[in-house]
């Protein structure tokens, strides 16, 4: 017992041995700084702003906060995250003893011809028996489990913030479009009704005899025209609207409208932050980094297989033959028991082990390069994409109001006998469509600000 004793002190150096490679991060050139960022505005980030302070507008705010509580992909990264917590304890368990119990009754009765040639013994047995078994975990396989699925724990949580910023992006996004849609519906329809109201006048004149019958059908071709439009602009809202109703976890539906998108106050001069920052803000990019660590982990695991494991066992309990003396000293019963096992020869399956686990390591590196590439990628795109949209849609706003006059000036002149229909006709139809250009510059302008907040790991 004394030297049992003294071998169970020892334990905690013997099993110091801890195989396995350490992780270290994959060095990346990461730049100083965004190329499509002013280095005066770089330190402050929009990814510092929580996401209900850059949406103003409140029903775009309840709308996400129903997809955070609704959305089915975003509870089922939850309920991932709550396996991943119950692999870590189950991996934890394996460092410690394990204590079972053993039960058992039995009567046995022979005939006279086995009890006189002595096979078995006549009569009643009763036993019950503690066992405690304990692999010693000499080399980590244990401890390397264990860390594997702690770093896999902090993945899944990372990739439910990833769902999470994703999920309020596209609410935004399919919002914006929405609020864009409608505002196209509206200055098709508007359109329409000016464009009736010009048919019927011309309409007037030809009967009178003061225009040609072909300004009649140009008008009424333009009616059509825009006309036209309307039930395509529908068919999108219904379907940008199932698409929200589908990430609110919700029927299909119509869906509550806030401001326009011309009312919404956005900041669009936005400084991104640094480079480097981008490494510990993305989920996904932290997600990629720790399902690394985790296979890393099985690198440990595999090696420690190679070398022998030991084994600690032991009992305790009381038997008898009467169940009332069970509990006599008599019926007292111990022992303890240790076990060495190794590989020796095994046609190099177990080398073979490591190699495999070496193998996916190396691909979850490349797939945390990628990943943090794409993140540097996207920022730079949305960036740009938020500076040349601001200057998309000055340039619009001005393409209106010109073709606002000159569809004035040229109505004025063909009232005065100046110029033919046509003029007239062109000036509208130049006027309608960029009033359809900044309304869909404008939609991609806030599109282009969620795409940026999204691409710098904001908004959770």
């Amino acid at each position: 017992m004394k030297r049992f004793i003294l071998f169970i002190s020892l334990l905690p150096l013997v099993s110091s041995c801890l195989v396995g490679p350490k992780y270290s991060r994959p060095q990346m050139n990461v730049p100083n700084n965004y190329a499509q960022q002013s280095d005066s505005l770089r330190r402050d980030s929009i990814a510092n702003i929580k996401w209900w302070e850059l949406y103003q507008d409140t029903t775009l705010q309840s709308l996400v906060r129903v997809a955070l509580d609704e959305n089915k992909d975003l509870k089922t990264a939850i309920a991932r995250v709550e396996e991943s917590k119950a692999v870590l304890g189950f991996n934890k368990a394996n460092l410690y003893p394990f204590l079972d119990y053993n039960a058992k009754a039995s009567y046995t009765k022979l005939n006279e011809n086995a009890q006189t040639t002595g096979i078995g013994i006549d009569g009643e047995s009763y036993s019950l028996l503690g066992s405690l078994n304990w692999e010693i975990d000499l080399w980590g396989k244990f401890r390397h489990a264990n860390r594997s699925a702690y770093a896999q724990l902090l993945a899944d949580q990372e990739n439910q913030k990833a769902i999470t910023i994703s999920v309020i992006a596209q609410v935004a996004d399919l919002y914006f479009q929405l609020r864009g849609l409608d505002e196209r519906l509206a200055i098709s329809r508007n359109t329409v009704q000016t464009r009736e109201e010009s048919y019927v006048l011309i309409s007037a004149r030809f009967e009178k005899g003061y225009v040609a019958e072909i300004d009649k059908f140009q008008a009424e071709q333009q009616v059509a025209f825009a006309a036209a439009n309307i039930p395509s602009i529908e068919r999108d809202i219904v379907s940008v609207e199932n698409a929200l109703q589908v990430l609110l976890g919700r029927s299909p539906g119509s869906i509550i409208r806030g401001m326009q998108n011309s009312e919404q106050n956005i900041q669009l001069e936005i400084p991104a932050g640094l480079p480097s920052e981008l490494l510990e803000k993305r989920p996904d990019v932290r997600a990629a980094e720790q399902s690394l660590i985790s296979q890393n982990e099985q690198i440990g695991v595999a090696q420690a297989l190679r070398f022998p494991s030991l084994s600690l066992t032991g009992f305790g309990g009381v038997s008898s033959s009467d169940l009332s003396n069970l509990i006599d000293n008599g019926s007292l019963a111990t022992g303890i028991a240790g076990q060495l096992f190794g590989p020796i020869f095994r046609f190099g399956q177990n080398k073979r082990r490591v190699e495999i686990e070496r193998s996916r390591t190396e691909q979850l590196m490349y797939q945390y390069e990628k990943t943090v590439l794409i993140a540097f990628s996207d920022v730079e795109t949305s960036l740009k994409a938020v500076n040349t949209y601001q200057d998309e849609y000055a340039a619009r706003n001005r393409e209106v109001t010109a073709n606002r006059n000159i569809a004035r000036l040229s109505r004025a002149r063909y009232d005065g006998g100046f110029t033919t229909f046509l003029e007239v006709l062109e000036s509208e139809r130049q006027l309608y469509e960029s009033e359809l250009q900044k309304s869909i510059t404008k939609q991609n302008q806030l599109s282009a600000t969620v795409q940026l907040y999204k691409a710098l790991g904001g908004g959770w």
